[in-house]
C-alpha cells in the first residue's frame, strides 16, 4: 500500500510539472515579447514595414503625436498629428504643409463605433492656401495582430474634401486609440476588391 501511494504520488507531481512548465514557458514568451502600451508612446516606440522603413512615435502633450518615417536610413517624413488622426504639420522629403485648425478637434473624442465627425482646416504649402474638410466614419471595433502584438483597434472610413471639391473616400484606417497610431490602411481597388497596408514590427524605442 505504502509503494501504491508513493507510485500515485510521484504520477501526481509528475502530471503538475507537466502542466507547470507550459504555463511558465508561456509567461516567459509573454514577458519576452515587450509590446508598446499607451505609457509607451511617452517615451517612444517604433513601427516597421518591410526591410527598409521604420517610424518612431512620440506622445507628447495635448494628445498631440510626432511621428519620423525613415527610409533605408534617410528621414523622408516627419508628422505632427492630433491624436495620430488628423494632420497638423507635414514635413514630406523637405516640403512642409501646415494645417491649422477650424473645429475644436478634442472635442471630436472619444471615438465610438457609428460615430460620423467631420475637421476643417486652412491648408498652407508653398505659399499656397487652401481649405480641407476630413470626414470620419467609425464603422466598428475589431482587433489587429501586429507580430506577437495584439492591439483593439476601431475601423474608420476617412473621405477628405480640397477647396470646394466633394468628400472623396480615401481608405479605411485601423486605428488603434491606445496607440494613437494607425497600423494599417484598407484600400479600395477598381474592380471591387480590397488590399491592405500594415506594419510588420512594434517595439519599445531603446535609447
Amino acid at each position: 500500500m505504502y509503494g501504491s501511494l508513493l507510485s500515485l504520488l510521484s504520477r501526481t507531481l509528475w502530471a503538475v510539472g507537466t502542466v507547470m512548465v507550459p504555463c511558465a514557458l508561456t509567461a516567459a514568451l509573454a514577458g519576452a515579447q515587450d509590446c508598446p502600451t499607451a505609457q509607451s508612446g511617452k517615451a517612444g516606440f517604433v513601427v516597421e514595414r518591410g526591410e527598409q522603413q521604420k517610424s518612431e512615435i512620440f506622445h507628447t502633450e495635448d494628445g498631440v503625436v510626432r511621428t519620423v518615417m525613415r527610409y533605408n536610413g534617410a528621414v523622408l517624413l516627419e508628422t505632427t498629428q492630433h491624436e495620430g488622426l488628423f494632420q497638423l504639420d507635414r514635413l514630406d522629403n523637405g516640403r512642409r504643409t501646415k494645417y491649422e485648425p477650424q473645429t475644436d478637434l478634442r472635442a471630436l473624442f472619444p471615438l465610438k463605433p457609428g460615430r460620423k465627425v467631420d475637421a476643417k482646416f486652412n491648408t498652407e504649402s508653398s505659399g499656397q492656401q487652401g481649405t480641407l474638410s476630413v470626414e470620419l466614419i467609425v464603422k466598428a471595433s475589431d482587433a489587429l495582430y501586429i507580430g506577437a502584438c495584439k492591439y483593439n483597434v476601431l475601423k474608420i472610413e476617412r473621405s477628405e474634401s480640397r477647396s470646394s471639391e466633394p468628400p472623396r473616400f480615401v481608405d479605411t484606417d485601423y486605428y488603434s486609440p491606445v496607440l494613437k497610431l494607425v497600423l494599417a490602411k484598407e484600400y479600395r481597388e477598381s474592380n471591387g476588391g480590397t488590399h491592405t497596408i500594415k506594419y510588420d514590427r512594434i517595439y519599445p524605442l531603446k535609447r
